[in-house]
């Protein structure tokens, strides 16, 4: 389980605040379809559906139709958003322990 004190230590700082990436994705990144959790495992790609969502005010907004990655904004309260996926952001994990 993470906390906002726990990811406070990353360093992928922007104006809006530290930016982290999930496993959220869009089904078809060539168009504005909708979000999945998309894991990679050993045994190949894990998908769900999202049963919860937490996005930012107008978002996700497939901006210039290339946003297709979804990352967390902690000067917004860590509330969700479509970016595109070669940003350099830190990443929130989820692990078996």
């Amino acid at each position: 389980m993470f906390s906002a004190t726990t990811l406070a230590g990353c360093n992928s700082t922007f104006a809006s605040g530290v930016l982290y990436w999930t496993a959220g994705q869009r089904v078809d990144p060539s168009t504005e379809s909708t979000f999945i959790w998309r894991v990679t495992t050993d045994d190949g790609d894990l998908v769900s559906a999202m049963t919860y969502t937490n996005w930012g005010r107008g978002q996700p907004d497939y901006y210039k139709q290339r946003e297709h990655c979804m990352d967390l904004i902690g000067g917004l309260s860590y509330t969700w958003n479509d970016h595109l996926c070669s940003r350099l952001y830190c990443s929130v994990c989820e692990i078996d322990t």
